[in-house]
């Protein structure tokens, strides 16, 4: 009945996922495995370890319309999918009111070059940034992130990288490098829990691929108001959803919304995994009631 779907790079669940997978087999909901390469034929999809769609992001989105024109269900809206794959979102959050760090986007024709370098640095100094992050727009996992200054070149590696969804810039949050950055997992636009992604020292990438620490937070509640505030503005209300920010005094400054394939982090909270099986049902239930 319901597919969590790993992908090709990691086809293994992790294990909060396996013990979530038993959660939902005694509410009486068959769940398994499989990529969503291969494009799975259950009637509901959790999409959570999709872990390499950015790697492939066209093929992905057909496959999310081709389940869809099948009759299946995701239990995050699709169309709030799509959007949320390209990091463009952020200005539209922006737009809404919401507090995102400061983010300009590159467009880029395919591959990188001595032109985009200088429109790169056009942004720079036209932000007054001495220091920034620049990310694909298409992006998981750190991967592609780097740190420049003013008047650096951004890379030869990137000279041979494929960044026709164009990359954004932003300015360097020499905070996270301390504060690290806060995750708020929230269900059905309800806080559930929340971690610190804490980088080790020397690193400023709070992505597990770069060794950063798992810590379980309490977050302060103005934290929690924004994250809730921020799922309300949203067409749909998405059945779970990660909220990643920086806190910097009393401010929690967005830097992504995580609508698609977000590690839950389940285990860092005693009742998460029995949480999210409810909503899992309830949602499925429901979905079935309007068949």
């Amino acid at each position: 009945m319901l597919t969590i779907t790993t992908c090709h790079r990691y086809p293994e669940p992790p294990p909060n996922l396996i013990t979530l997978a038993q959660a939902l087999q005694q509410r009486g909901i068959d769940t398994h495995f499989d990529t969503w390469q291969n494009a799975p034929q259950t009637p509901f999809i959790l999409p959570l370890c999709a872990w390499d769609y950015a790697d492939q992001p066209a093929a992905f989105a057909q496959w999310i319309d081709d389940a869809v024109g099948n009759g299946q269900h995701f239990l995050n809206p699709p169309e709030l999918m799509r959007w949320n794959m390209n990091k463009r979102y952020l200005t539209d959050l922006a737009a809404q009111g919401i507090n995102v760090i400061p983010t300009e986007f590159l467009p880029c024709d395919g591959q990188f070059g001595e032109a985009h370098q200088q429109a790169l640095q056009d942004i720079l100094s036209t932000q007054q940034w001495l220091e920034a992050v620049v990310k694909p727009a298409i992006g998981q996992s750190g991967k592609g992130v780097c740190k420049i200054r003013a008047g650096e070149a951004l890379g030869e590696a990137w000279e041979d990288s494929d960044t026709s969804d164009g990359l954004m810039v932003q300015p360097y949050i020499r905070d996270i490098e301390q504060a690290g950055e806060t995750s708020l997992v929230c269900i059905k636009g309800r806080f559930s829990h929340a971690v610190r992604r804490q980088p080790p020292k020397g690193e400023w990438r709070a992505n597990s691929a770069y060794g950063v620490t798992i810590l379980p937070v309490n977050p302060p509640d103005f934290a929690v108001a924004n994250a809730e505030a921020l799922l309300r503005t949203l067409p749909k209300m998405p059945l779970y959803a990660r909220v990643d920010g920086t806190l910097i005094g009393d401010t929690f400054l967005l830097n992504e919304l995580e609508l698609i394939e977000p590690a839950l982090y389940l285990h860092t909270c005693e009742p998460a995994t029995t949480r999210f099986a409810e909503a899992v049902a309830e949602r499925i239930e429901a979905i079935q009631r309007g068949m």
